[in-house]
């Protein structure tokens, strides 16, 4: 037989009470709040069939208006294929006049097969993300509910675009800073990083000892081999970028790194004012917080451990929690046509000097001569010749002369002449004789 549930119990016990003449039918009126006519008919019950009448006739029997395993699954499969992109207000609409359901029942059937509404609260959405986690961990989610779950996952990004990334093209500005901390070994190191305003992804990082020109090449020339060559740059006023109280625009007045950029056409903008590129500032503050600690987990102590683990693992990382996916129709990137050999002459620091009249270049207080890269060549300039000293991105040493470049070979000037002091005192050098020319010295021969 059956148990009685509590509230089954509770009127058992009353009327059982009223029965034996305890209490009154008025006093069960008020503790079971029923009137006197279903107190009588509680009361036959009970003469007639005590404990087994106060058991719901209904119990353990399927209910008459239960939805079918298989009407569930067919709305399941419809939501996930057809109307994944449907709230459930939207989706009941669609398929009320076919099922015949109340909107309850089908959220209820979607909400227990872990689907929630592209509309879902803050709430709702974090208790399903931690549901499908645990599913997909476990492999007890089916291909269907995943991919849905990746589809939300996505629409939840699209939700959070800042104003920025609609209004901002991929490449049209690109934002360079430096940050110093103890990153690593327990020394202060220079962080540089490079970040796309319009998909806030980081293209390049670099750690140096100082701030240093170099470490903007590296980024640059990175940025240029493995996504194009930017619109604009954006940076602060060092020395790298601006030289103050320049009367004319040209490259004589102009930075290397001013140079560079005007050579590939790409517009250079600085200032002081940490607002004026916010999304690196933004980056640095993130790196700080969890590249530091990353380092010292995997106990890196050097820099080229320490650049390597920036560029191929942390940033890709960053990048795949915080930035927008780039949308083609909305890309400024220009593709990049250089050769690694124009590049490399390209970003380099450029000097003007003049030929001697040896033919040869003073850089550095050292002497070289220009030679046919191609034939190996020693090559002749007029003196005064325009020419360009080149120290190319990877250190070689080269020179634009006449539109041509040349590689410079270091001429070893001939050893000096050393004088030796003499050890003779004023007496000994005033009283020494005076040179005597030989006898048939052709001096003598001559006739006055």
């Amino acid at each position: 037989m059956a148990e009685l549930n509590d509230k089954e119990k509770r009127k058992f016990d009353v009327i059982k009470k009223v029965f034996i003449g305890e209490i009154t039918k008025e006093q069960a009126q008020k503790e079971l709040n029923l009137g006197i006519r279903q107190i009588n008919r509680l009361l036959i019950k009970f003469k007639n069939e005590g404990k087994i009448g106060f058991i719901h006739k209904n119990r353990g029997k399927p209910s008459n208006k239960k939805v079918s395993d298989e009407i569930k699954e067919e709305i399941i499969n419809l939501y996930i294929t057809e109307y994944f992109d449907y709230n459930f207000t939207h989706f009941y609409g669609e398929i009320q006049e076919k099922y015949k359901l109340s909107y309850k029942t089908v959220d209820n059937i979607l909400m227990e097969a872990d689907i929630i509404s592209p509309e879902a609260q803050h709430k709702t959405i974090k208790l399903y993300n931690a549901n499908m986690k645990k599913a997909i961990k476990e492999k007890s989610a089916i291909k269907a509910q995943i991919d849905l779950y990746n589809t939300r996952q996505e629409e939840e990004r699209q939700k959070h675009f800042r104003r920025s990334c609609l209004l901002y093209n991929y490449g049209q500005e690109i934002q360079m800073d430096a940050t110093f901390a103890i990153w690593y070994n327990g020394e202060v190191k220079a962080l540089h990083l490079a970040v796309d305003k319009g998909t806030k992804k980081v293209l390049c990082g670099w750690f140096d000892e100082q701030e240093t020109t170099r470490a903007y090449y590296i980024m640059l020339m990175n940025i240029i081999v493995n996504y194009g060559i930017p619109k604009k740059i954006k940076t602060d006023k060092r020395g790298t970028f601006s030289i103050n109280n320049v009367k004319a625009k040209s490259k004589l007045n102009t930075t290397q790194f001013g140079r560079i950029c005007d050579d590939l056409e790409i517009q250079l903008h600085s200032s002081s004012d940490p607002l004026f590129k916010p999304n690196v500032e933004r980056e640095n503050k993130t790196f700080k917080g969890r590249l530091i600690a990353e380092l010292r987990h995997e106990n890196i102590t050097d820099s080229i451990a320490a650049n390597d683990y920036l560029n191929n693992v942390f940033i890709p990382k960053i990048n795949e929690l915080f930035s927008y996916p780039v949308n083609p129709e909305k890309n400024d990137m220009r593709k990049n046509t250089y050769s690694f050999e124009e590049l490399n002459v390209i970003i380099s620091d450029q000097y003007s000097r003049k030929v001697d009249n040896a033919s040869s270049i003073k850089y550095e207080g050292k002497y070289y001569i220009p030679v046919d890269i191609e034939t190996g060549e020693i090559l002749s300039y007029a003196r005064n010749t325009e020419c360009t000293v080149i120290i190319a991105y990877d250190y070689s040493l080269l020179c634009l002369i006449e539109d041509k470049i040349c590689i410079l070979s270091e001429v070893k000037a001939p050893e000096k002449k050393v004088y030796q002091k003499t050890t003779k005192s004023i007496e000994e050098i005033n009283s020494s004789k005076a040179h005597k020319p030989a006898p048939n010295h052709p001096w003598r021969n001559i006739k006055s």
